[in-house]
């Protein structure tokens, strides 16, 4: 009788250990792990300028090109205003798209007793209106790109001697109403690209930027400048619409690849998807950037871009960022290795 009764207290105090709330259960640790700290990684990007820079732009001298000359030389200032007091070491000249006269022909056309234009021409701004003003009687076989060629390589040592320099950028601009009709002579497109792409030793020290027809949006023109299009999309620089009224954008984008700056920084690793940060240091100053009003990010180039800003020549960029999990798993193989 004495069993009977011990099994059901033992009963009753176990069915009271599961059922009953005042019941305290054993202690486990905490029920779930803290949060993993991801870590955070900075790309420190110093914002360069080349010393030397060499610019040649090649205009269309023929019969309907006035008003094109004279917004070239009108708008110059926003081209040349990347160069006053950047401390660069420049050459700006101009040669025509008239490779049958022989005092074009590749040749850099001289005003004010001067070749080319460098900091210590006086008022340069009058000096390269001059230059642009080929007048409209130039040859119609309109033939940009054997006139740069000729100008950069075959008149290097003798009538355009000291214009390029070893080592400096060298940016070419063709402004021209037609398509390019040097055909295979002196070289052909695919040679003139190849040129210019080992010009060089970094791509980035050379451009060919072509305001022309585009294929659309021109509508007053018949032909539009594929052969130099071509070369562009090739060798990198700007398109622009000859018939835009805005030369002060186009010379001004010009004169901001010419001297070298960049607006698209590349991050070094993979970020976790909206963690980038962005800053800009000055002369000292700090300055945090907003995405979508200062800068953009490309995923698929895994880059920033400023939008409006062009950090200046020696600030620094700092992109910092958490770093994605294959990159952490990245580190740990390496670390084991």
């Amino acid at each position: 009788m004495r069993l009977s009764w011990i099994a059901v207290w033992a009963s009753w105090v176990g069915c009271r250990s599961e059922s009953d709330i005042r019941f305290d259960p054993p202690s486990y640790g905490l029920p779930n792990p803290p949060p993993v700290e991801v870590p955070l990684h900075t790309d420190t990007i110093v914002q360069v300028t080349v010393p030397r820079v060499d610019v040649l732009f090649v205009v269309d001298n023929s019969c309907s090109m006035d008003e094109e000359q004279l917004a070239l030389g009108l708008n110059f200032p926003a081209f040349l205003s990347w160069f006053l007091g950047s401390g660069l070491d420049y050459h700006i000249g101009v040669v025509s798209t008239d490779m049958k006269d022989p005092e074009h022909s590749g040749k850099l056309q001289e005003r004010s007793g001067r070749r080319w234009i460098d900091s210590e021409t006086d008022h340069p701004e009058v000096v390269f209106d001059d230059m642009v003003s080929l007048g409209i009687e130039g040859d119609y076989n309109e033939s940009g790109r054997a006139a740069a060629y000729t100008a950069v390589e075959i008149l290097a040592e003798t009538h355009n001697l000291g214009f390029l320099r070893e080592g400096a950028g060298l940016h070419i601009t063709v402004v021209s109403d037609e398509d390019d009709a040097s055909g295979d002579s002196p070289v052909s497109r695919e040679e003139f690209v190849q040129y210019l792409l080992g010009a060089r030793q970094s791509p980035r020290l050379v451009t060919f930027s072509s305001i022309v027809v585009p294929f659309t949006g021109c509508p007053d023109s018949d032909e539009a400048g594929a052969d130099y299009m071509a070369v562009t999309n090739q060798v990198g620089g700007v398109i622009w619409p000859i018939c835009s009224g805005d030369w002060t954008q186009v010379l001004d984008e010009l004169g901001f690849l010419a001297v070298g700056l960049q607006r698209e920084f590349f991050l070094s690793r993979l970020p976790v998807p909206g963690t980038v940060e962005v800053e800009v240091e000055t002369s000292g100053v700090v300055r945090s950037l907003e995405e979508g009003v200062d800068w953009s990010y490309d995923e698929r180039r895994n880059s920033v871009s400023f939008l409006e800003l062009v950090p200046e020549p020696l600030a620094k960029i700092r992109l910092t960022y958490a770093l994605l999990a294959s990159e952490l798993r990245s580190d740990e193989t390496e670390d084991a290795g």
